[in-house]
């Protein structure tokens, strides 16, 4: 079922994965936002875009549809909830679907995206993390970040469909199984990995989708990180009260976030700041 979703003929919104990932399984990652538009790295070392996000209309067939409201518990008739489908392409297509939901968000569940029938609560969905996994999690979807509490509206790269990560720690990450702390623009996130995702200090990246680095660590402007070869490469993150000896010379310990979520202004990444 997911597996199919994986080609080497995407929509050009994948254009920019194309020089780290060439012809390989390659995520579908729909990067419009409502609220806080993708930007690319601006070289200060501050690096504000999301890992994908919702969008409200359907973009090639990519984009997500709302049919219902994921994020309010009264959007579907009664005996109904509001799930995820795949009607031919990705799994975002929101609609009410018979309520068979008795698995709370963040456990265990079988997919079915083409029913919903997938034993998550209204407005959850069961989103695998490997596009080789039989079983997956009930994540709560969302359109945007208002249906997310604290946490972001960010979009699975092996579905399209949009859910509500939540934060994590980049200094000592603790996701669910499944789940890694990858950068956003304003802090880290609960998301999923996909088979490039395994850069360290100096490994290029793709700047305006995050994607090439490894978890916990950051995706910066070349010109900021040493040794970088390319337009943008990995660096360690690192906390700020620490310090600079958390970094290799001549990098530094410095912002990462030009405004950061609350609970995020003290973490750091390690550059070399260019003013």
């Amino acid at each position: 079922m997911v597996r199919a979703l994986w080609s080497c003929a995407l929509p050009a919104v994948l254009a920019g994965l194309l020089p780290l990932a060439a012809c390989q399984r390659v995520p579908m990652n729909n990067e419009n936002q409502e609220e806080e538009p993708e930007e690319e790295s601006s070289g200060s070392g501050d690096v504000v875009v999301t890992e994908g996000a919702a969008s409200d209309g359907d973009e090639g067939g990519f984009g997500p549809e709302f049919k219902c409201e994921p994020g309010d518990p009264t959007t579907c008739p009664e005996g109904q909830k509001c799930s995820a489908l795949s009607t031919g392409g990705a799994q975002n297509k929101f609609q009410c679907v018979n309520d068979d939901g008795a698995v709370l968000p963040g456990d265990e569940c079988t997919p079915s995206p083409f029913t919903g029938q997938d034993g998550c609560s209204s407005g959850a969905v069961c989103l695998v993390s490997d596009p080789d996994a039989m079983l997956g999690r009930c994540l709560q979807g969302c359109r945007n970040d208002a249906d997310c509490d604290t946490a972001k509206c960010t979009q699975s790269p092996f579905t399209g469909t949009t859910f509500c990560a939540e934060s994590c720690d980049p200094l000592g990450s603790s996701c669910p199984q499944g789940l890694v702390c990858r950068q956003a623009n304003d802090r880290f996130v609960c998301g999923m990995a996909v088979e490039i995702d395994t850069g360290t200090n100096g490994h290029n990246c793709e700047g305006g989708s995050l994607r090439g680095c490894a978890e916990n660590y950051a995706c910066l402007a070349g010109a900021l990180v040493p040794g970088c070869a390319s337009g943008n490469c990995c660096t360690n993150t690192c906390d700020l009260a620490v310090g600079d000896a958390q970094c290799v010379s001549p990098s530094l310990c410095r912002p990462l976030f030009s405004e950061p979520a609350p609970g995020f202004e003290g973490v750091g990444a390690c550059y070399v700041p260019t003013g």
